[in-house]
């Protein structure tokens, strides 16, 4: 957690990228964001994704977040909740979405 928003590293078998989450413009729109994603430091790298700030009655406050980069068959769509009570620490958790029927996803 950073003073506005958000930095961290996602890793993967395939993905190793630093993110910075920032504050998104109020635009007044009814469903806009409230955190762009940047790739690397700062907000001056590519933005990749948007986040939602969103609460939950077990899991309290999170960000509901979509990353999307033509690399990516379709947009990832993760949350991001806290790791401990102390509020600066975060995990990034998602899960691919199950297969319908006929192999279509």
């Amino acid at each position: 957690r950073t003073a506005d928003g958000f930095a961290g590293r996602v890793r993967t078998l395939s993905l190793d990228a630093e993110l910075t989450f920032v504050p998104a413009e109020n635009n007044g729109a009814e469903h806009a964001p409230d955190y762009r994603i940047h790739l690397g430091d700062g907000d001056t790298g590519s933005e990749i994704g948007a986040g939602w700030t969103r609460t939950g009655e077990r899991a309290g406050e999170y960000i509901s977040i979509v990353l999307d980069d033509p690399s990516f068959m379709q947009p990832v769509r993760a949350t991001l909740f806290q790791a401990g009570r102390g509020g600066r620490e975060w995990q990034l958790v998602w899960n691919r979405p199950a297969k319908r029927p006929g192999g279509r996803e």
